[in-house]
């Protein structure tokens, strides 16, 4: 069981998570609405079926965070949420080209950054974790902001070399 104090840096971490959570929700949100289009987001193979998936996922990782900041963190939903978040269209995406390259380039990249930061964020909290509960919700995190990264660095054309490696 956690004291006092272990509780008290918990729920400031996880307001941290959620204050990057938030802000990449917004991201996504701003990036969708600029694509605009009924049933853009059923084709898990285009740019758009990406970020529907990205915003997705970062709303149900402030669920997570918030559920963890409460107390309500149960180990067995957060199994199923990480068996349940890779992405179906990752291996049919293609790097943008051309136009939508040159369109969507600095947002992505935008994204990138933040998402990149996010996971060795959330990649250092599991290590440093002594609840584990909170270590392995940290650990789904990480797995799923490491998806995140993959997926905007396949739209980019970034090799993972050229990231910023491990968390």
């Amino acid at each position: 069981m956690a004291g006092p104090l272990s509780r008290w840096i918990l729920r400031k971490v996880l307001a941290s998570g959620l204050a990057f959570e938030r802000e990449a929700i917004d991201a996504y949100r701003t990036l969708r609405e600029k694509l605009q289009g009924p049933g853009r987001c059923a084709d898990p193979d285009s740019l758009e079926g990406s970020l529907c998936h990205l915003l997705e996922e970062e709303q149900m990782h402030e669920k997570i965070l918030s559920d963890a900041a409460t107390g309500r963190l149960s180990i067995e939903e957060l199994e199923r949420t990480l068996k349940g978040h890779h992405y179906p269209g990752f291996d049919s995406l293609r790097p943008l080209e051309g136009g939508d390259a040159e369109r969507w380039r600095k947002d992505l990249e935008a994204a990138l950054a933040r998402e990149e930061t996010t996971w060795i964020f959330y990649g250092n909290l599991a290590r440093l974790s002594k609840i584990p509960a909170a270590r392995r919700a940290f650990e789904v995190l990480a797995a799923m902001e490491k998806e995140h990264v993959d997926i905007l660095r396949k739209l980019l054309g970034v090799s993972a070399a050229a990231g910023s490696g491990k968390p």
